[in-house]
C-alpha cells in the first residue's frame, strides 16, 4: 500500500520475510496510534527503549471509566497470508497487565476495517507475566480463516494486505478484565514473521526467566527461586502452559518428558502433555492436588503418531477432571522447578529418583546444612526467595557451611555426577 517501512537491524535490511516495528532502532511510532478515546485511550511516547504505552489511574473498572488501553495501525502492510506469527518484545512494568489481546479485521469476510465489533473483527489473546525484563519476548500463532490479506473499498489503493491491526492490554483474570491502576509497558518492537526462530533445549531448569512459556486459558505464568509460578484462575476448565516457540524439542529424538513440581497449591489433580502437531494429541498423568511435596510427572511421548520433527509449541493443561465430563474451573498456584526430555524412559532411569532421595538435615538449620544422597553430588547452590544465588560449593560434598547467610528462607539446588539435580527448601534459624 501507500506506506512500506524499511528497517535496518545489524545492518541487515528488512524483507518480507519478517515484517518489523522496531521502535527502539527507529526511535518512531511508525503509524502506531493511541487506539482511541474513553476506556481505550492510551498515551504514547518513544523513549530510547523503544515504544512507551501508558494510561492514567481509572479509579473505578466500569465500561465507563475504566482501562483496557489499545494502540492500532490502519495501514500496516502486513503480508498476512505468508506472516502468520506475531512477536513482541516488551517491558512489562505494569504490574497489572497479564494479557495482550490482538485484533485484527475479519480480512474477506468483514465489511468495515475500522470496527472493533465482533462481526467485524477477530480477537486473540496470550497472557504474560505481570512485570518482565526487558527485551522478553512472546510469540502466538495468529494462524485463523480471517488472517488473510483483502482489499477493502474504503481503502484508496489496491494491494492485498492486512491493514487494520490493534493491540490491547487487559488482564487475564478476570479475564480479559480491566485495569485498575495507572501503569506503562514499554514495546521494543513488534513483528510479524513466517516462523518462529527456535533454540534447540531439552532442558529447562527456570534458573533466571520463564524460558519461553507463557500460559493461557486463565494462566499467568512468572519466574521465581528457580521456580517456574503458574498462577491459575478459574476462568477456564482446561488451563494451559505453552511454550510459545522461543525453545524447540527434537522430538524425533527425545522420547519422553518429565515435570519436576515443586508444589500444587491447586485442585487440579490431572497433567496432560499435547503436543500439537497436525491436530492435538494428548499423553496424561495424575497428579497431587493441594500438595506441597514435590514429585515428578513422567510422560511417554513415544506412543504419539504426531510428536516428531522439531517443536517448539508443545503444552502441558493441568485440570481438574470430573467423571461427569468437562473438568471444573477452579483457581490454586502451582511450582514447576524442572522441565526434562529425555532419551530413555525415566521410571529406568536412577536419576529421576533424586527428588526422592535427597535429603538435606537439620532444617531448620544454623551454621551446617548436611546432605545426604545416593548420588555423588557435584554442585551446591543456594539461591535466597529472590531467586538470587547467594552461595555456592562445587566438588563431592556432603554438608554446606551457612555461617555467612542470614536468617531466612533458602532453596537449595544440587546437580549430581549422573546429570541429576534436585531441589531443597530449608531455613537457617
Amino acid at each position: 500500500m501507500k506506506k512500506f517501512y524499511i528497517l535496518f537491524l545489524l545492518t541487515v535490511s528488512y524483507s518480507l520475510v519478517a515484517q518489523n516495528f522496531d521502535f527502539q532502532s527507529s526511535q518512531n511510532q511508525l503509524g502506531w496510534i493511541s487506539g482511541g478515546g474513553g476506556i481505550t485511550d492510551a498515551d504514547l511516547s518513544i523513549t530510547s527503549d523503544g515504544l512507551v504505552v501508558s494510561w492514567a489511574n481509572p479509579g473505578t473498572d466500569n465500561w465507563q471509566n475504566g482501562r483496557k488501553p489499545k494502540l492500532k495501525h490502519t495501514d500496516a502492510n502486513i503480508d498476512a497470508d505468508n506472516n502468520k506469527i506475531f512477536s513482541m518484545k516488551l517491558h512489562n512494568t505494569s504490574n497489572s497487565v497479564t494479557r495482550v489481546r490482538v485484533i485484527h479485521f475479519k480480512g474477506l469476510n468483514g465489511t468495515d476495517p475500522n470496527s472493533s465489533a465482533g462481526a467485524q473483527a477477530r480477537y486473540a489473546s496470550f497472557d504474560i507475566p505481570a512485570t518482565t525484563g526487558a527485551q522478553q519476548t512472546f510469540y502466538y500463532d495468529l494462524t485463523n480463516v480471517d488472517w488473510i490479506n483483502y482489499n477493502n473499498a474504503i481503502e484508496d489503493e489496491t494491494d492485498l494486505d492486512m491493514d487494520h491491526i490493534q493491540i490491547q492490554f487487559v488482564t487475564a483474570s478476570p479475564a480479559n478484565g480491566f485495569l485498575t491502576s495507572e501503569g506503562s509497558i514499554t514495546i521494543h518492537s513488534m513483528s510479524f514473521i513466517n516462523e518462529i526462530p527456535s533454540e534447540e533445549r531439552v532442558d529447562f531448569n527456570f534458573s533466571e526467566n520463564v524460558e519461553g512459556f507463557i500460559g493461557q486459558n486463565g494462566v499467568s505464568v512468572s519466574q521465581s527461586a528457580g521456580n517456574l509460578v503458574l498462577d491459575i484462575s478459574d476462568t477456564s476448565p482446561y488451563p494451559k502452559l505453552t511454550q510459545s516457540g522461543s525453545f524447540a524439542v527434537n522430538a524425533d529424538a527425545y522420547k519422553y518428558a518429565t515435570v519436576f513440581l515443586s508444589e500444587n497449591n491447586s485442585p487440579k489433580s490431572r497433567m496432560t502433555f499435547v503436543s500439537p502437531q497436525g491436530g492435538n494429541q494428548f499423553v496424561a498423568t495424575d497428579i497431587t492436588p493441594n500438595s506441597t511435596t514435590a514429585h515428578e510427572v513422567n510422560f511417554d511421548l513415544s506412543t504419539l503418531d504426531n510428536w516428531n520433527g522439531m517443536i517448539n509449541n508443545f503444552a502441558f493443561q493441568i485440570i481438574e477432571p470430573t467423571e461427569e465430563g468437562a473438568p471444573l474451573t477452579s483457581s490454586g498456584t502451582a511450582n514447576i522447578d524442572r522441565i526434562l526430555f529425555s532419551t530413555e524412559n525415566p521410571l529406568s532411569v536412577n536419576q529421576f529418583s533424586l527428588e526422592q532421595n535427597l535429603r538435606v538435615f537439620p532444617n531448620p538449620a544454623k551454621d551446617i546444612l548436611n546432605i545426604q544422597s545416593a548420588s555423588t553430588v557435584r554442585t551446591l547452590r543456594v539461591l535466597n526467595v529472590l531467586g538470587q544465588e547467594v552461595l555456592r560449593q562445587i566438588g563431592a560434598a556432603r554438608s554446606i557451611n551457612l555461617s555467612s547467610l542470614t536468617p531466612g528462607l533458602y532453596i537449595l539446588k544440587t546437580e549430581h555426577k549422573n546429570g541429576g539435580k534436585a531441589t531443597r527448601k530449608f531455613i537457617i534459624q
